[in-house]
């Protein structure tokens, strides 16, 4: 039950992305020729009001197919190819000439009207970006409904390790810190217990002896700096920052707090993904970590599971933290400039309305396409890999299952 709850989840962010492309679409005056939930083979298809609504084999993602947009750059390779015919064939003299889409039609002169490519640039860029907007909205909703339930995780200081360094630093029980780096970098925010937890993870294999971390904090409503070494742990045989911070979640006071805190959520998710990207470049993420669809489907189904031990209220926040977590990964991964994603047309669009010439349908098609392929390739790789991570344990391993 949990594992189909959590594709359904899965699938309702896809719906979500997608839906922006299909608003954006039609209030832009442009033709939508299939919106359809998955990629592949059709499992279940209609047509209402000249739009055919589709559920595909593959969970793999989604697409809105435009009038006059090239099928790579709709994000699906069956996408119907128009077919000159007459509306009436009974009666070939009042017959109308139509260009059918598998069931969806339009009259050979309307067709300019309602195509993608005729719309103007500012249209078009706007229709590409729905999709990621709307993620970031849903996104923010859920995570307005999080904060309200169960509150928020602030990095206040509860003590120090008595022979750390940062145990001299002025730190006292209750300040809060707001930002750290080391080795002079930029200070980077830390609105949360969490987003220190992945920095952690980061940053600290390289620390030694020689590293100097800054911290920023708030002491008696005083913003403060101040320097320190790390702290090694002769148990843990690791260096640590020597402070020890509350780890439980406060719920918010005020308004403005709450607003604020719905904002640092939305911050956190769309902060890892980038993290994630630092972690792969250092080579601090296995084969077994990487996931695709199935795996985050087997994840956020075990992790739905076991937190249902704790009650159905408690399952329902931490399914409501994974969706929040991937809505924003589902955002940025379609904002990369990859010709077949959502990043990759709004790059070419930019680069059309910074020059005031339009790229060649035919040239940008063949990218598209060529793109399109490299990340299918890619999902079958991915793919391959979430059944044997599932069918070996590997991500029962990664949950401590």
């Amino acid at each position: 039950m949990s594992f189909l709850i959590a594709l359904l989840g899965l699938g309702f962010l896809i719906f979500f992305h997608e839906l922006g492309h299909f608003i954006a679409a039609k209030l832009c005056g442009v033709a939508v020729l299939e919106f359809s939930i998955g990629m592949g083979p059709r499992l279940f298809s209609f047509v209402w009001r000249n739009t055919r609504y589709s559920i595909k084999l593959l969970p793999l993602g989604g697409s809105c197919a435009m009038l006059g947009e090239d099928a790579a750059g709709s994000g699906d390779f069956l996408t119907a190819t128009g077919k000159e015919c007459l509306k009436d064939e009974s009666d070939p003299t009042a017959a109308q000439t139509v260009i059918d889409y598998d069931g969806v039609q339009f009259s050979k002169e309307d067709l300019p009207k309602y195509t993608f490519q005729g719309k103007s640039a500012g249209k078009r860029f706007f229709i590409c970006i729905a999709g990621v907007l709307n993620n970031f909205i849903i996104a923010f909703i859920m995570a307005a409904v999080l904060i309200h339930f169960a509150g928020f995780d602030p990095l206040y200081v509860v003590g120090t390790e008595s022979n750390a360094p940062a145990s001299s630093i002025g730190l006292a029980p209750g300040d809060r810190v707001t930002g750290i780096n080391y080795q002079g970098k930029r200070i980077k925010s830390m609105p949360s217990y969490r987003s220190l937890y992945i920095w952690k993870y980061l940053n600290t294999p390289d620390f030694n002896e020689n590293t100097v971390l800054t911290i920023r904090y708030q002491h008696n409503g005083h913003t403060m700096l101040s320097d320190f070494k790390p702290y090694y742990s002769e148990d843990q045989k690791t260096y640590n920052l020597g402070i020890l911070f509350y780890g439980g979640r406060l719920m918010p006071e005020t308004i403005p707090e709450y607003l604020s805190e719905i904002c640092s959520e939305v911050q956190y998710n769309v902060n890892i993904v980038f993290e994630s990207f630092k972690m792969i470049q250092k080579g601090r993420v296995s084969r077994n970590e990487v996931m695709g669809p199935v795996g985050t489907v087997a994840v956020i189904g075990t992790t739905v599971e076991q937190s249902s031990k704790y009650g159905i209220f408690n399952a329902f926040l931490v399914f409501l933290q994974l969706l929040i977590m991937i809505s924003a990964n589902l955002a940025i991964m379609n904002l990369l400039p990859i010709p077949g994603l959502d990043g990759g047309r709004l790059l070419f669009i930019l680069l059309e309305m910074i020059s005031r010439r339009c790229l060649n349908p035919k040239i940008e098609e063949k990218i598209n396409a060529a793109g399109m392929i490299l990340l299918l390739i890619v999902m079958a790789l991915i793919l391959s890999n979430d059944i044997w991570n599932v069918i070996s344990g590997a991500y029962k391993e990664i949950l401590g299952g």
